[in-house]
């Protein structure tokens, strides 16, 4: 066991609680612990490189006393409030791949919601990132990136001025590809008119994320082969 927890330990990723003026430490699988934290998973055993409760979870020290500080010793609960309360504490490689996947999911999300108010465009991943070289913020591999988003705009707007909105477009397909284009617009936004002709034609108006305008467009010219007539409200 001690050739074990020798090896696990290598590893450095664990989490740490204050409690009572004492560190009560466990010995982390970081995929299994995130998903934990974030409610993928109630299975903390999932999250947990080796099981046990320490003091200092790299020396290999237990902890004494857990249900003086815990009410209960039963040592997956008290792991599971330590993983959820407490600092994860990762290799800064493994940080590194956290913040980055989520930069990426939060610049997603401005890039498909957000326009430039000057142009009323939608504005391009790489205008973002741009943007980014020129300001400092710290993304939480542990928040949520919907949380973050208001956050860094209000540190981006400064340099890149972004607006979040909708738009309405409306359009008129022929009947021979009325049938997949109905499903493609779906796939962009909230149909919020729909009405089919006689011939198998079909008019419709789709709100959607003011990002998504420009690539919803160029789809649909696809899909029509230019056959489309499209609006902007």
């Amino acid at each position: 066991m001690r050739r074990v927890f020798e090896q696990k330990k290598k590893t450095h990723h664990y989490a740490v609680l204050e409690k009572d003026g004492k560190n009560f430490e466990v010995l982390i699988n970081p995929d299994g612990a995130v998903n934990f934290r974030k409610g993928k998973t109630n299975d903390v055993n999932e999250a947990l490189e080796i099981r046990g409760i320490f003091s200092d979870a790299r020396s290999g020290d237990r902890a004494a006393d857990l249900e003086k500080h815990f009410g209960t010793d039963n040592e997956n609960e008290i792991a599971g409030i330590i993983i959820m309360k407490g600092e994860i504490r990762l290799t800064s490689e493994y940080r590194k791949k956290l913040q980055d996947e989520k930069r990426k999911e939060i610049i997603n999300i401005i890039a498909t919601n957000g326009t430039d108010p000057r142009t009323k465009l939608p504005i391009p991943v790489s205008r973002i990132e741009l943007a980014l070289e020129n300001v400092h913020f710290n993304f939480d591999p542990f928040k949520s990136a919907e949380e973050q988003v208001e956050p860094l705009l209000n540190i981006l707007r400064p340099v890149l001025p972004i607006s979040f909105e909708e738009k309405i477009i409306e359009g008129f397909v022929p009947a021979k590809f009325a049938g997949k284009a109905n499903g493609l617009v779906a796939k962009y936004g909230k149909i919020i008119r729909s009405e089919w002709k006689t011939d198998g034609s079909w008019s419709f108006e789709v709100r959607m994320p003011g990002g998504l305008q420009n690539e919803f467009i160029k789809e649909i010219n696809n899909l029509t082969h230019g056959d489309v007539n499209i609006s902007l409200r």
